[in-house]
């Protein structure tokens, strides 16, 4: 079993980053064998549409199971529970820290993102306020009724 926690720093004793795809580092601990595997984020952090993809795609690629982060976005959090990977959202604290908690069972997995994602994301937050917004704006019209 492995688990991701996004990082300000390259170790264990760092600060969990509240942003999963542009996070600085990547800390992934393999449970099976006590190790951490420390990956730098900054080729994905850098790009400026899909950094959270991208990284969600290296945590794919690793075989993680559990992520612990403090934020992800739509499409990244569309992309790593479609392969079966539980998200745990709002983490703070050391990477170390998060991990013990994890392992307690503080935390629960996420049912939904918690960033809007990239202002272009149709499928975040901001559009779905935008779309209710419209909504009821238009509800609000008599029937007939024009400006």
């Amino acid at each position: 079993m492995k688990i991701a926690v996004s990082s300000c720093g390259p170790t264990p004793d760092c600060t969990i980053d509240e942003r999963l795809g542009r996070a600085y580092w990547l800390l992934v601990y393999n449970l099976d064998e006590d190790s951490w595997l420390v990956l730098d984020n900054s080729e994905n952090r850098a790009v400026l549409q899909g950094a959270g993809q991208r990284t969600a795609e290296v945590l794919i690629q690793l075989q993680v199971t559990h992520v612990l982060t403090g934020g992800v976005g739509p499409k990244a959090f569309r992309l790593l529970t479609g392969h079966g990977i539980r998200i745990y959202l709002g983490v703070s604290g050391s990477a170390a820290g998060a991990l013990l908690a994890w392992q307690r069972g503080d935390f629960r997995p996420a049912t939904e993102p918690n960033q809007s994602g990239s202002p272009y994301c149709l499928m975040g937050k901001a559009r779905r306020n935008l779309s209710e917004t419209v909504s009821a704006k238009i509800e609000a019209l008599p029937f007939g009724e024009q400006r």
